[in-house]
């Protein structure tokens, strides 16, 4: 089988042709498919930068909330700290009321005692006054009669004079008797210290 120069010729323009379609074809789609990948690595960094500015913002974030975190921490150790200093500052009132309580119930005590003794000493005084007005009325009877001797007013003043020395003889006793029975039951407080 003879084959001419034409058809050699024209089946090689075909495979020509048909080779530069397939050239122009594949490098038509190679470079779609290039630029594809182009523009898809673009996008990638576009959004590999998104989140990375989104992660740098959300690690500045963070560190606020740490420094957030670290200052409220701060303010609840300061606020707890007062809170104990409060606690102590009530404890120490406290026990100052307690002591103060106490040394109104010494002066209460004392004023009773000071109450009952003014006023046993109010009645002596009424009864030496009333030995005082019968001894007046003694001697206005007797004035008149003349009969008092001078050794009975002697005896009547000196027994005056005796009552009254008795009289504040049993008071300084009384008052030296109180005082040393309080200094020795309220003299020394709880707190070691002498009370006068």
């Amino acid at each position: 089988m003879s084959l001419e120069v034409e058809t050699i010729v024209a089946v090689s323009v075909m495979m020509a042709v048909f080779s530069a379609v397939a050239a122009v074809g594949t490098s038509i789609v190679l470079g779609a498919g290039f630029e594809r990948l182009r523009s898809g690595f673009e996008v990638v960094k576009k959004q590999t930068g998104f989140f990375s500015d989104a992660l740098h913002k959300i690690e500045q974030k963070v560190e606020e909330v740490d420094a957030q975190t670290a200052s409220f921490t701060q303010s609840i150790s300061l606020m707890e700290s007062k809170v104990n200093n409060v606690g102590d500052q009530a404890n120490a009132f406290s026990e100052s009321m307690q002591k103060l309580e106490r040394k109104v119930e010494v002066v209460d005590s004392q004023a009773g005692f000071f109450g009952d003794a003014i006023h046993r000493l109010e009645e002596k005084i009424e009864k030496t006054s009333a030995h005082e007005e019968m001894i007046a009325e003694r001697l206005e009877q007797n004035a008149d009669a003349e009969l008092i001797s001078v050794g009975k007013t002697e005896a009547l003043v000196s027994h005056a004079e005796e009552l009254l020395s008795q009289m504040g003889i049993m008071a300084d006793k009384m008052s030296d008797k109180k005082q040393t029975e309080y200094l020795l039951h309220y003299g020394q407080g709880q707190d070691g210290i002498h009370y006068n």
